[in-house]
């Protein structure tokens, strides 16, 4: 609240909106080693979340040849009707694509709605040429996701890495026009980190 010391200028009144965060919740001790950074498909140096996941073996991802900026809100679109049926079939999966994931720019990522993509169970926000965003951290969407224990990994660089040669190689159980999803025989080892915000994808 601001009240003003002159007059002539109206008070302000603001509310702060507030959301849970995954926090009180045991925090297991996790422990990842030099030969699983090695092998991993995927490796983060920014992730939030703690725990090992070993029960995705879905995966959606965005095919970085066929991104294009301004088709995102197409993007969006797209992911909807996959997220549908493998909520329907009781499947989480891991989302993997470029920039931030349910961001109001649709400039700086996908905006997908909640509803567009509410089976995850883990996601990866990449960076592209051409394409330069901040993580989700802050956003309502990114609180989602913490309150809901969901993994989050940004790949931004350096010693992160996609593995996109073996993503692009595994059949596609569907395909869409910027889309592919991946139903993998075994499923990912997702280690995340708390503690030192690391966070490794194994395919084993």
């Amino acid at each position: 609240m601001n009240l003003p010391d002159r007059a002539g200028v109206r008070p302000e009144f603001s509310l702060v909106q507030i959301r849970p965060m995954s926090i009180g919740q045991r925090q297991e001790e996790v422990h990842i080693e030099a030969d699983e950074r090695h092998r991993a498909v995927i490796v983060s140096a920014q992730a939030l979340g703690n725990g090992v996941l070993r029960h995705i073996a879905d995966i959606v991802y965005v095919r970085p040849d066929a991104f294009d900026a301004a088709r995102t809100v197409e993007i969006a679109g797209e992911l909807g009707p996959l997220n549908g049926r493998l909520v329907a079939e009781g499947r989480r999966y891991l989302l993997l694509g470029p920039g931030r994931c349910g961001t109001a720019d649709r400039w700086l990522g996908i905006p997908a709605a909640w509803n567009q993509v509410s089976g995850v169970g883990a996601v990866v926000e990449t960076s592209l040429a051409g394409l330069s965003a901040d993580p989700s951290q802050g956003s309502h969407f990114f609180h989602n996701i913490t309150s809901l224990g969901i993994g989050y990994l940004t790949v931004t660089g350096g010693a992160d890495r996609v593995d996109w040669p073996w993503l692009d190689a595994q059949p596609a159980a569907a395909e869409t026009r910027h889309l592919r999803h991946l139903r993998l025989e075994r499923p990912l080892t997702i280690k995340i980190d708390g503690k030192n915000g690391d966070a490794v994808v194994l395919a084993e």
